[in-house]
């Protein structure tokens, strides 16, 4: 999805924030303070006094009545929650700020004083202090359904979605009609930050029943459907809104929606194109489609909109940059490499650097994408990310003592990198060195959080190997295979390494086992015929023939390139009688064999091409 979750989410407050926040302070207190009415038929009077100047319109005299008051009685807490109030609607929130603090000095549990200082910090940004009142708050008065909503917004705000649902658990929908909205607004709001898309969206629809008319109701409804890759209702919303509205908004998650239904875009384009906006509009507006249509891998369409960005405020190197991206992606090398040179001249920078040896490579100039890395390694010495960029593009290229050097050096400033002992790993398997090479993997699958990439790596590696595996490499995988039991991938490392480990010393107990993690790959892999290719190698060394046969036909029916799959059927039917279909699959077998250094290369260049992707698309990922 192009929209990010946080995005979303914020959407979906949008219109709900100033409401809560700016909740009418005169009346919760009347409602919800919990602080003991004026003890005095004086006190009384003055509270009602002020109450009737508030209501009037005259804040000032209000706060003269109760100032007055309280420089004779300080510790009326009534009063002064009053006074307070009475400064929040005169605008002077750091003397309100103050009254509320002096009554939390006497009485640190007084909600009041709590949810309208959390008010206070809230309009003023504060997030954190807001939350610790209103927090607090709502501890002592848990039932306040308002005060949990509140509390709720805040946690919301502060990207705290998990707490946030906490709060606004068990609540009843309120039943004005504004108030319910801004429940279920709140309500998807939260579900969108926890990833809960279809609970946003559903959430967002109770409230458009509400106000079916509301065009904010409308995007923001649009845009938590898009989330739930609903394009069609989407679109719908999206599209009745823009063709009433042309708000170029809604005109952008039209044109989202369309494309995540596979429909033309073009015209939706096209309108949004010519509509007439100030610069700063339609530059914001042309970043805004081109993040939708690149984050679709629309790349050719985002191109006509970063050209225009860039014509629109030339100085941007950030907009330059993304051009050349696009153009990258897009395949138009060359236009590419011009746009990154004169991002260069506005400004250098180590991803652009980095960008310009992609670019440079993708054009068959390895000599100068090789210095591109460089420059992005000295322009951020500090940042793995350069360092595996040269280190790859020496690899690809053959020259692996090249990208030794820089992987040593990048292992002492990153000793607990994983994506550098990968790369280690990789390197001294494409250069031959077997046994280093999974020794390596393993520390590599050690330190990463999760360690599935190493892994697979260690287990293609070490089912292409004719010698029997190292207890470590066995323990490894299998250890792996038994925490994830439905992965087939590694139910079929773990037992095809057992198998070789056994065939050697002729050792069949553990055959059952074998057998069965095989069998398991086999079910769950279902277009992978490496587990049937196995299973028949099992069952021939355990001499149940019918099941070796098939087996071996299911791997090279699957397989038909496989030669040692046609060498194994060609045993099978020697030792089964049937001479011809012997002959003919030995006669696949030589033609098999033929092709395996091709074959090889292949391999070898999606190693490559795996250890090329770990390095761009898992940034800063240790």
């Amino acid at each position: 999805m192009g929209r990010g979750i946080g995005l979303t989410a914020a959407l979906l407050l949008l219109g709900f924030t100033s409401t809560i926040a700016g909740q009418n302070t005169v009346s919760t207190e009347r409602q919800y303070s919990t602080s003991p009415r004026p003890d005095s038929s004086e006190a009384s009077k003055l509270l009602a006094d002020a109450r009737t100047a508030m209501e009037q319109g005259e804040p000032n005299r209000a706060i003269r009545i109760l100032s007055d008051y309280l420089r004779t009685h300080p510790n009326h807490t009534s009063l002064r929650i009053a006074l307070g109030q009475a400064y929040v609607v005169a605008g002077q929130k750091p003397e309100a700020q103050s009254e509320y603090q002096k009554v939390l000095e006497d009485a640190p549990g007084n909600v009041t004083a709590l949810r309208s200082l959390g008010d206070i910090y809230f309009e003023q940004g504060e997030l954190d202090k807001a939350e610790a009142m209103l927090g607090r708050a709502t501890k002592l008065d848990g039932t306040n359904p308002r005060l949990r909503m509140q509390w709720a917004l805040v946690l919301a705000r502060l990207h705290k979605y998990r707490a946030a649902e906490t709060a606004l658990s068990h609540l009843t929908p309120p039943t004005a009609p504004e108030e319910r909205v801004r429940f279920y607004r709140l309500r998807a709001s939260v579900a969108s930050g926890l990833g809960n898309n279809r609970t946003a969206a559903s959430e967002m629809e109770k409230a458009l029943a509400l106000k079916p008319q509301d065009s904010g109701l409308i995007m923001a409804t649009a845009a938590a459907e898009l989330q739930s890759e609903k394009w069609d209702r989407a679109a719908g919303l999206a599209g009745s809104l823009y063709s009433r509205t042309r708000d170029p908004e809604a005109g952008a998650l039209l044109l989202e929606a369309q494309i995540g239904m596979h429909e033309d875009f073009h015209q939706t384009l096209q309108s949004l194109h010519a509509a007439e906006f100030e610069p700063a509009e339609e530059l914001a507006l042309r970043q805004r489609l081109a993040e939708i249509l690149i984050t679709h891998g629309e790349y050719s369409s985002s191109i006509e909109e970063l050209i225009r960005a860039v014509e629109l405020d030339p100085n941007r190197g950030d907009l330059t940059f993304n051009l050349a991206l696009a153009e990258f992606k897009a395949g138009r090398l060359d236009d590419a490499l011009h746009s990154a040179e004169g991002c260069r001249a506005l400004h250098d920078s180590a991803d652009l650097e980095d960008l310009l040896g992609d670019i440079q490579e993708a054009r068959g100039d390895n000599l100068a994408a090789v210095r591109s890395y460089q420059a992005a390694v000295a322009l951020a010495p500090n940042d793995e990310n350069y360092r595996l960029s040269l280190a790859v593009e020496f690899i690809r290229h053959n020259n692996f003592d090249a990208a030794r050097v820089v992987l040593k050096q990048a292992e002492e400033l990153w000793p607990k990198s994983w994506r550098v002992q990968l790369a280690n790993g990789m390197v001294e398997y494409f250069a031959g060195s077997y046994e280093e090479a999974s020794r390596i993997l393993i520390r590599a699958a050690d330190l990463a959080r999760e360690p599935e990439a190493a892994l697979g790596y260690l287990g293609e590696i070490q089912m292409d190997q004719a010698s029997p595996p190292t207890p470590a490499v066995v323990a490894q995988l299998c250890g792996y295979a038994d925490q994830h039991s439905k992965d087939g991938k590694f139910q079929y490392y773990c037992g095809g390494l057992q198998f070789r480990r056994d065939y050697g010393s002729g050792d069949k107990t553990h055959a059952n086992e074998i057998v069965r993690r095989l069998r398991l790959a086999a079910n769950s892999e279902t277009r992978d015929p490496a587990p049937h290719c196995q299973l028949g190698k099992v069952y021939r060394w355990l001499d149940e023939w019918p099941e070796a046969r098939a087996e071996s036909e299911s791997c090279v029916r699957m397989d038909p390139d496989s030669a040692d799959g046609h060498y194994r059927m060609a045993q099978i039917y020697q030792h089964l009688g049937e001479s011809e279909r012997s002959r003919q699959e030995m006669a696949f077998y030589k033609a098999a064999s033929q092709r395996m250094a091709e074959e090889n290369l292949r391999r070898d260049q999606t190693m490559k091409t795996f250890l090329y992707t770990i390095q761009k698309q898992t940034p800063g990922y240790q």
